[in-house]
């Protein structure tokens, strides 16, 4: 599983960079992988409409607000400096290319539809600011951290979980047979960063890490791209483009594959206890 993860990682970085396509045995695996995750999490009831999706995920986000998961506690409380560093790690595939794929998914919505994506990626982008952009402020955390800033590093260090999160977002925006996937698990996202993210805030004023940025902007912007997430699946809805059932398919398969990663990423942080300064060492020499 972790060397298929990291090929379908390794595929899609070229798909996006010189438009070559999955080779048969990594799509094959892709569409087991995803719509095994789609199986797994089903539920009883699906939305009808746009009105019970939003009930729906109402509710969820709710449960999810109340029950802060033992991870997120140690995150919080208890983890290390250098346990923290294997945590950046894990997820900084995704925090170094951040939003980056949504620019695909673009063209498969309604102008109208277009426009909150639009606002969301703008402030991703830093307004146009790179000092501002997300992926720039994870790489001023990589920096405090003395840790790598260039994405191949992360490639070879990374377990199976953290090449999921970035793979699926691949998955949402590129090869979905539709774009109410998408729209489901970013509404998701942006509803439940604000509160999720603040064990990453935490322990960063625990540890009196300054780069706390790139976690603080998100507990604060997302606030408002909920919001977005609201309006894009109303556009959706409007121009009858909103599959609410893979909308809510959608939202289940990205929570279970974001928790499942940030769990995996915490137990290997406990596990390991340290990061692997040796290894930054060799690469610089």
């Amino acid at each position: 599983m972790n060397d298929l993860q990291k090929e379908l990682f390794l595929a899609n970085r070229s798909c996006i960079k010189h438009l070559k396509p999955l080779d048969r045995r990594i799509a094959e695996f892709e569409h087991d992988w995803i719509f095994s995750t789609i199986d797994k999490t089903l539920t009883a009831e699906v939305p009808r409409d746009l009105a019970s999706l939003r009930q729906q995920l109402a509710d969820l986000v709710e449960q999810d607000r109340s029950e802060v998961p033992p991870s997120a506690v140690y995150v919080a409380e208890q983890m290390t400096l250098d346990e923290f560093r294997i945590l950046v790690q894990e997820f900084a595939l995704d925090g170094l290319t951040e939003a980056q794929v949504f620019y695909h998914l673009m063209p498969r919505l309604s102008l109208e539809a277009q426009m909150p994506m639009l606002r969301m990626m703008i402030d991703e982008f830093g307004s146009g600011n790179i000092k501002r952009s997300h992926t720039t402020l994870y790489m001023d955390l990589l920096k405090e951290l003395e840790m790598p800033t260039d994405l191949p590093f992360y490639i070879e260090a990374n377990s199976s979980a953290g090449y999921s999160f970035p793979n699926m977002f691949c998955w949402l925006t590129m090869r979905a047979d539709d774009p109410s996937y998408f729209a489901g698990v970013i509404t998701y996202f942006e509803t439940v960063v604000p509160f999720f993210f603040e064990c990453y805030t935490a322990i960063c004023d625990r540890l009196k890490i300054k780069a706390h940025t790139y976690y603080s902007e998100h507990v604060h912007i997302d606030v408002y791209h909920a919001i977005e997430g609201q309006r894009l699946l109303k556009a959706m809805d409007v121009a009858g483009d909103l599959d609410p059932v893979k909308a809510w398919q959608g939202i289940c398969m990205g929570r279970d594959i974001t928790n499942a990663a940030f769990d995996a990423a915490v137990e290997k942080a406990r596990r390991l206890k340290h990061f692997n300064r040796e290894k930054v060492v060799e690469r610089a020499i």
